[in-house]
């Protein structure tokens, strides 16, 4: 049993999961994930379910009865916890790995991850949607990376991330046909999960790139992006996710060929109008 994929087994498995089940996944995948480590009976009340569904529910992911996913669990939960020190502890066993062949290996599964990338790029097309991006503490070069891509290609986009009062302020302008591009990896961020929860629920279609582990962010976004992340460094490596933002505004370009090269004619004509004091503040 994969278990470095719970969060993808629930998801994979939704379809089929009763309301009582649902119920049970909500407490599990919410900001306390550790009550799966407690007793059947305990997360069973928690939840307001029977004992039986929980027993159910492990079962229904393919595991031979609750002990066994929580066992499973633990190995998951340690992994998303992860910090640099931690990781600076292990890396002494690794050391002799070849750094560029294991980041190329993990750009390679990244993309691959993205083969189903036609309806993000649909939602991204459509100009008549405004996009906010969003990153966290580390993550947040990527949004703006986006963000310096998209503000190009097709315009209508604003850079969420550099003040939360600014968030929470662009977020009373969010409409339903509005798109927001989330970037939360493990040790995640209580603030965009809180933003994402709360722009979820105006009807804004949410985007999430994350790693492997799920974000909780994945249970409010209709697309999740995943990339590995863990490499023998002492901090997880974004190349991946890097790789895969370009990826996202190259399939972008090719589908506004048109219109991209027209805005990129008319910014060439204003950059080249400026004067240099004027070209200097756009940089």
């Amino acid at each position: 049993m994969d278990t470095a994929g719970i969060k993808r087994q629930i998801q994979a498995a939704s379809a089929s999961l009763t309301p009582s089940e649902r119920k049970l996944v909500r407490l599990l995948t919410g900001n306390s994930p550790v009550v799966a480590l407690e007793s059947v009976h305990q997360i069973a009340e928690r939840a307001n379910v029977s004992a039986p569904t929980v027993v159910r529910f492990a079962v229904k992911l393919g595991y031979g009865g609750f002990a066994e996913f929580q066992r499973a669990w633990l190995v998951e939960l340690e992994s998303m916890l992860e910090s640099p020190l931690t990781l600076m502890n292990q890396a002494g066993s690794r050391a002799e790995s070849n750094f560029g062949t294991e980041l190329g290996e993990m750009v390679e599964r990244s993309i691959e991850e993205m083969r189903d990338l036609g309806a993000a790029v649909d939602l991204l097309a459509d100009q008549r949607r405004r996009i906010y991006l969003r990153g966290g503490r580390f993550s947040q070069p990527l949004a703006e990376y986006l963000y310096a891509h998209l503000r190009e290609i097709r315009g209508n986009v604003e850079i969420l991330g550099r003040n939360w009062v600014h968030d929470l302020d662009a977020s009373l302008d969010m409409e339903k046909r509005d798109v927001a591009v989330l970037f939360d990896f493990r040790r995640y961020q209580n603030d965009t999960i809180k933003l994402a929860k709360h722009i979820q629920q105006q009807g804004v279609t949410i985007i999430l790139f994350t790693d492997r582990w799920l974000s909780p962010i994945a249970e409010q976004a209709r697309h999740v992006l995943t990339s590995d992340i863990a490499s023998s460094s002492a901090y997880d490596s974004l190349v991946p996710a890097m790789a895969q933002v370009e990826l996202l505004a190259k399939r972008l370009v090719e589908r506004l060929e048109s219109s991209t090269a027209d805005r990129l004619r008319r910014l060439e004509n204003i950059r080249a109008s400026a004067t240099p004091a004027e070209a200097l503040r756009e940089t």
